[in-house]
């Protein structure tokens, strides 16, 4: 009967605390993404659900610059709690450079999670990865250049490396400029390919096979796809003709591996990505950090990820020793 009397005293005194718990406000994150959903984004939502009440704002520019002004103006009227943002020209949209953001038009009261950004330094986010100075922080899924290389190499030595790129995405820019600087070290030739824009700004798939065709009249050993919002969305366009020609792609990131064929890639996997940024959101939301006080880092781990069909079409196969450790796409 005692026993009785104490659990029902317990659930009396629980009572006022599931009340509260009960009525209390969802978190309300802003999502600003650039292309769509990706896994990113459900790894980032998974997180978040597992842990805190939360309510998504999602708003999408499907690769439509023009829209993200309207999103900033929007978010500047409802004042969630935290904001999302996918890539590294969204984020550059939203919060600007380290060093001449405008007040007027981005983001500073509210604290931003970026994720997969390749380079926040390299795209003047921030000066260091320790802070960001501002209420900023966030998540890189780019494995370094010189890993990328390594991995490659292991399919054969690469004289000749062609590169296509957005010469308008910073990610692109970055990506040729990182390969440049690792071209003494592996001992390539780099033969990189702008892409030619039409009147709105965007990299159409005539334009990006006709960059393509460049480089493979150029005799090139390998074709390496940056982690480059516009090209991964047209990466059918990159891949298909190379892979036709005999060429191997070595993708930055995973989807066109998955997707569209390319032969390989050492990669940062998109949904541990957002799971690592929703941490980070976690940390801000629920602990009350301060956004600067949280380092952007990118992910521990990677994954080398290969193709078996382009594989066995190029007759081009990973040493015994890595189908240990690599995922093998059948």
């Amino acid at each position: 009967m005692k026993h009785l009397q104490r659990l029902l005293l317990l659930a009396l005194l629980a009572l006022p605390l599931l009340a509260r718990a009960a009525e209390q406000k969802p978190y309300r994150v802003m999502m600003l993404l650039y292309r769509g959903s990706t896994d990113a984004e459900r790894g980032f939502m998974d997180y978040l659900k597992a842990r805190l009440p939360v309510e998504f704002i999602v708003r999408d520019a499907a690769e439509d610059k023009e829209k993200i002004p309207g999103f900033i103006a929007e978010a500047k009227k409802l004042k969630p709690d935290l904001i999302y943002t996918f890539g590294t020209s969204m984020t550059l949209a939203t919060v600007g450079k380290a060093d001449n953001a405008n007040p007027a038009g981005t983001i500073s009261n509210i604290p931003v999670v970026f994720n997969i950004v390749a380079d926040p330094v390299g795209s003047k986010l921030s000066h260091t990865l320790a802070s960001s100075g501002r209420n900023l922080t966030g998540v890189s899924h780019l494995v370094p250049m010189a890993d990328q290389l390594k991995a490659a190499e292991r399919l054969g030595k690469i004289g000749r490396l062609g590169v296509v790129y957005n010469p308008q995405e910073p990610n692109s820019l970055l990506a040729v400029k990182d390969l440049q600087d690792n071209a003494a070290r592996f001992g390539y030739t780099l033969l990189p390919a702008a892409i030619a824009l039409d009147d709105a700004g965007k990299a159409t798939p005539e334009a990006i096979a006709a960059a393509v065709q460049q480089l493979l009249i150029g005799k090139i050993d390998y074709l390496y796809l940056p982690s480059d919002s516009s090209l991964i969305q047209q990466a059918d366009a990159i891949v298909a003709p190379a892979t036709a020609a005999g060429v191997p792609v070595i993708s930055a990131t995973e989807a066109p591996i998955r997707k569209n064929g390319a032969l390989m890639g050492l990669v940062g996997n998109y949904y541990n990505a957002g799971a690592f940024a929703g941490y980070k959101a976690e940390q801000i939301l629920l602990k009350r950090k301060t956004a600067a006080a949280i380092p952007m880092e990118t992910l521990q781990r990677f994954s080398l990820v290969v193709n078996m069909q382009t594989a066995r079409a190029l007759k081009r196969y990973p040493p015994l020793e890595e189908f240990r450790i690599a995922e093998l796409l059948r």
